[in-house]
C-alpha cells in the first residue's frame, strides 16, 4: 500500500510517498493507488496538486509556480572549474607546506653535514639560534636531525639559517607562481594536470627566477 499525506509542507511541497504494510490509510493521509505514476511527482520534488476524492488521490498535477519558485530559491551549482581551482589550491598548499617541513641538507663551514627539519618548532629554534650569534654569541647548542645536540660554532648557525631560510623562500616562492598557474586555467583538465613540484610555464619560470636570484 502507498500513502500520501494530505496536506503538504509550509513550502507547498508534498512530503515523499510512503509504502508498507500498511493496514488502512491514517487519518491525514491518502491511499496512493498502485496504478498512478510517481514518476512525475518526483520529478518535481513533490510540488504538486493533488486531487482526493474518498480518501484516495486521483489524479495530479505539477504545481509549476511553487516548483519554480523552489528552484529560484536553490543556491547556484558550484562552477566545476572554480571548485576545481578550490581544491587544487588546497592541495598544493598542502604539498608546499609539507616540502617546507620536510626541510633540506646542509655541509656546515666547520666540515660536519646533516639534515635539517623545519617543522614550526624548528624554524623558532633556529631562528633564536641565529639571534644569538648575531647577538654576540660564539656558539650555540643545535642538533642536525638524528645527532646530537652539541654546540655549534657562530659560523655554522649561520649557514644553517641562511640554507633554511633559502629552502623556505624557493617554496613559498614556487607555491606562490603555481597558485597563480591554477588561477589563470581555462579547463578543468588544465588544472588537474598541474602538480606540486612540476616545471612552471616559461613566464612564470622567469619570473620565479629572477625573484630568487634577487
Amino acid at each position: 500500500m502507498k500513502i500520501i499525506r494530505q496536506i503538504p509542507n509550509d513550502g507547498g511541497a508534498y512530503p515523499a510517498i510512503q509504502e508498507g504494510n500498511f493496514c488502512s490509510v491514517s487519518e491525514g493521509y491518502a491511499l496512493w493507488p498502485d496504478d498512478l505514476s510517481m514518476e512525475v511527482f518526483y520529478e518535481h520534488n513533490g510540488f504538486v496538486t493533488l486531487t482526493i476524492q474518498d480518501g484516495a488521490v486521483q489524479s495530479y498535477v505539477p504545481n509549476l509556480d511553487a516548483y519554480d519558485a523552489w528552484q529560484a530559491s536553490l543556491p547556484p551549482e558550484p562552477d566545476p572549474l572554480e571548485a576545481t581551482k578550490t581544491a587544487k589550491l588546497a592541495a598544493l598548499a598542502t604539498a608546499c607546506n609539507d616540502a617546507i617541513v620536510a626541510g633540506c641538507d646542509v655541509t656546515l663551514p666547520s666540515g660536519a653535514s646533516g639534515h635539517i627539519s623545519l617543522t614550526a618548532e624548528d624554524q623558532i629554534n633556529l631562528t633564536n639560534a641565529y639571534a644569538s650569534v648575531e647577538a654576540g654569541s660564539a656558539e650555540y647548542p643545535y642538533h642536525l636531525d638524528g645527532q646530537l645536540c652539541a654546540l655549534y660554532p657562530a659560523g655554522d648557525i649561520r649557514t644553517m639559517a641562511t640554507v633554511a631560510t633559502a629552502h623556505k623562500l624557493y617554496h613559498t616562492t614556487y607555491y606562490n607562481h603555481v597558485a597563480a598557474w591554477v588561477r589563470r586555467c581555462e579547463t578543468v583538465a588544465e588544472v588537474e594536470a598541474i602538480t606540486y613540484g612540476g616545471a612552471l610555464p616559461d613566464d612564470l619560470a622567469a619570473n620565479m627566477a629572477t625573484v630568487l636570484a634577487a
